[in-house]
């Protein structure tokens, strides 16, 4: 797999035009970005001679031709915060056709399939005890006209009634249906609610976050420009990397960690047009988001001496076997490990990220890989993180 100077991966569909978007009072003009360049190759391809996982010496630049579009001066932290009610659980429980009592067990609320983290922002994941595609055996996938029905209910009790949803993702005899909503009038990247639908418009699994967090803080922060966050994200490319065009660009807000909790902050998001992902780079100081650790980080294994512990999301999996592989998007300088819980029909992933304080690193990230064996075969499994959040599969 090729290296990507990026701090985020996520998907969305990539446009032609930037879209003009503010936020509490932050005017956003709108803009274009027009690019030019050799398309990239396809996802996932390393090219000649460079093992997969390895470094691409010559890298990846991404190049805008046309103007950037200019985002606020100063921008804030979104954060979720206090904790879910169990009438709202129920109320996405009732949505989701899950049947029986919504019951608190420890820091989660749970139902038939059904996990609930009860402090904001409520990561849920849900799998269907009664899913008669399984199997896949004669099913198939439902149109996306009616998965996006079957999956109005849910988005209704998760308030994202209104929120532009997508369905051009099939699984197998599953589509899925997305939705990327917006906070204050930005798009955001990494905060999603994916929803698959089997055949006959049911709703068989789903992950998401239950609360949406509707105001920054009150601090504000310098935001760096477009211009300066395509500089960064185009850091360690050599001279001689394939250039690739950047389609759209946008001010949004991206989803990281502060203090183990999701926050989604400042942040460009670029558009490629070969593919749909999107690039997002933190528009704001890191300094401003503090070690990013989890208070109770999970997972296998001690960090050695005067070694910094954290965590960071795996963005999809691969399995082969026993072997589950987990992607992720990491720093050059940190060591990171993948341990994996098992228990009824999920496996729960956690990724360690080990580095020294203090020690000089340039600030680039790339796509890793990092596995781990389970007992037996992921089967139908579902894949999720500590805090129960659906893994996708690669």
């Amino acid at each position: 797999m090729s290296m990507r100077s990026r701090v985020v991966v996520g998907v969305v569909g990539a446009g032609l035009f930037v879209a003009g978007c503010g936020g509490n009072g932050d005017a956003t003009p709108a803009g274009s970005v027009s690019a030019s360049g050799s398309p990239a190759g396809s996802a996932g391809e390393s090219p000649p001679g460079i093992a997969p996982g390895e470094p691409d010496p010559h890298g990846v630049r991404y190049r805008a031709a046309g103007a950037l579009p200019k985002g606020p001066e100063k921008a804030g932290v979104y954060a979720a915060t206090g904790s879910v009610s169990h009438a709202r659980a129920e109320r996405l429980a009732r949505a989701l056709g899950v049947a029986g009592d919504v019951r608190a067990e420890g820091g989660e609320w749970r139902a038939a399939g059904l996990t609930i983290a009860r402090q904001a922002p409520g990561s849920w994941s849900y799998t269907a005890t009664d899913d008669k595609c399984v199997d896949r055996k004669g099913c198939s996938a439902p149109g996306e006209a009616e998965a996006r029905r079957a999956a109005r209910p849910v988005l209704a009790a998760l308030g994202l009634a209104d929120a532009p949803a997508r369905g051009d993702e099939v699984q197998g005899a599953r589509r899925v249906v997305q939705v990327d909503p917006e906070v204050a009038g930005l798009p955001t990247d990494g905060w999603s609610t994916r929803l698959r639908v089997a055949a006959g418009g049911t709703v068989v699994g789903g992950a998401g976050r239950l609360e949406l967090p509707r105001s920054a803080g009150a601090q504000r922060y310098p935001v760096r420009s477009a211009a300066e966050a395509l500089a960064a994200l185009n850091e360690g490319a050599g001279k001689d990397g394939k250039a690739v065009p950047l389609t759209r660009a946008r001010f949004g807000l991206a989803a990281r960690t502060r203090e183990g909790r999701p926050v989604l902050v400042p942040a460009w998001l670029f558009s490629v047009d070969a593919r749909t992902a999107t690039l997002a780079q933190t528009a704001i100081d890191e300094e401003h988001l503090g070690s990013g650790a989890p208070r109770h980080p999970g997972g296998a294994g001690s960090a050695g001496p005067g070694t910094a512990r954290g965590s960071v999301p795996p963005v999809s999996y691969a399995v082969a076997g026993r072997k589950l592989s987990l992607r992720f998007t990491g720093g050059v300088c940190a060591r990171y490990r993948a341990h994996a819980e098992e228990g009824g029909g999920r496996v729960r992933v956690h990724l360690t990220e080990e580095k020294e304080p203090g020690k000089v690193c340039v600030l680039m990230a790339k796509e890793l890989t990092r596995s781990v064996t389970l007992d037996r075969p992921l089967g139908e499994r579902t894949v999720v993180t500590t805090a129960g959040e659906e893994v996708p599969a690669a």
